[in-house]
């Protein structure tokens, strides 16, 4: 009886440690995938959804927000869903880019209500032509030379 006892005992504390270890690790993981989000993160206002394509004149009503982490590597591109939107379009926009942890934002052109949210919300912006992959190496390049 006292040997069944103990096998169950170290059946227990072997199955409490690796449940600890477990939860450890995911501990781990998940917070390398909340610091990846916080890096700093850069979206281009675009005509369309590659990192080739031209940047929209418009802020608010560009088609695509083209985001990429801050050494300008390209992570993702996104819909703009205010698009359409009749009113409102720049909020739409700060929220998206707020929701993707964009900390600068890359278009043609601001409109000024979106310039004020903007800072409202502590996201610089930068109005710039040309095609979103060259604008983002030479924004990130021009960054690091001032440093």
């Amino acid at each position: 009886m006292k040997k069944k006892l103990r096998i169950f005992y170290l059946a227990l504390f072997l199955s409490a440690f690796f449940l600890q270890v477990q939860q450890c690790l995911s501990i781990t993981r998940n917070s390398d995938v909340d610091s990846s989000k916080t890096s700093s993160r850069i979206a281009i206002a675009a005509v369309g959804d590659s990192v080739t394509s031209e940047i929209s004149k418009r802020a608010g009503r560009a088609p695509y927000y083209l985001v990429f982490d801050g050494n300008g590597v390209f992570l993702k591109s996104v819909k703009n869903p205010s698009q359409d939107r009749g009113r409102g379009a720049s909020s739409g926009v700060v929220d998206l880019l707020k929701k993707e942890s964009v900390i600068t934002v890359i278009a043609g052109k601001f409109g000024d209500k979106m310039k004020n949210q903007l800072k409202a919300n502590k996201i610089e912006y930068h109005e710039h032509a040309g095609d979103a992959k060259n604008i983002v190496e030479t924004f990130i390049k021009n960054k690091r030379s001032k440093k």
